[in-house]
Formats: structure tokens, C-alpha cells, sequence
């Protein structure tokens, strides 16, 4: 019995990895103060997470004030969001598939 649940567990273990949405990840791992947001010093500080792929201007001040769409002094999720959508260039994406081992 013990040998069938582990069998049906590695089976139905592999269909159960869904990685995070890559900007969101990205977001929670730089919101050091767990606001939501991206504020201008942890924008300045920002580091790009282990698999991850980043093509923004990460660090720069005028990329900040860019970004902030609404001007209230922090980076949303919905304002990263909203430029990755409409700006070809700017990209967050997972460099490894996540869920590989």
C-alpha cells in the first residue's frame, strides 16, 4: 500500500509546480518594508532574484520616476505590470524554468 502512494504522489507531484509570476516574484523579493511597493531607496538598492532575468534600468533614478506612473513616490505591482505590457523592451522573465529539478 505504502509503494502505490508514493508512486501516485511522484506521479501527481510532477503536475504540481506553478512558479510565480516572474514580476511579482521580483517585486516581493526588492520590497524590503512588505508595502506592495517599490520605494525609490529600495528601487536604488534593487537586486535581481536567482533565475530570474531583468531587462530594466534597475538602479536609475530616471527609470524610477518613468516607471512611476501616478507619481506617488513608489513602483506598484500594476505599474511594472502595465510596462512590461507596452514596452517591448522592458522584460521580467524566468531565465531557468522554475520548476525543473
Amino acid at each position: 500500500m505504502n509503494k502505490i502512494f508514493v508512486l501516485v504522489f511522484l506521479c501527481f507531484g510532477a503536475y504540481g509546480c506553478d512558479p510565480a509570476d516572474p514580476a511579482s516574484y521580483f517585486m516581493d523579493f526588492n520590497d524590503k518594508d512588505r508595502d506592495g511597493a517599490l520605494s525609490l531607496q529600495e528601487w536604488m538598492a534593487s537586486k535581481v532574484p536567482s533565475g530570474l532575468k531583468v531587462e530594466l534600468n534597475l538602479r536609475s533614478g530616471s527609470e524610477f520616476k518613468r516607471l512611476d506612473a501616478n507619481h506617488d513616490g513608489k513602483i506598484s505591482l500594476n505599474e511594472l505590470i502595465n510596462e512590461l505590457r507596452t514596452k517591448p523592451f522592458a522584460k521580467i522573465y524566468w531565465s531557468e524554468d522554475p520548476c525543473a529539478f
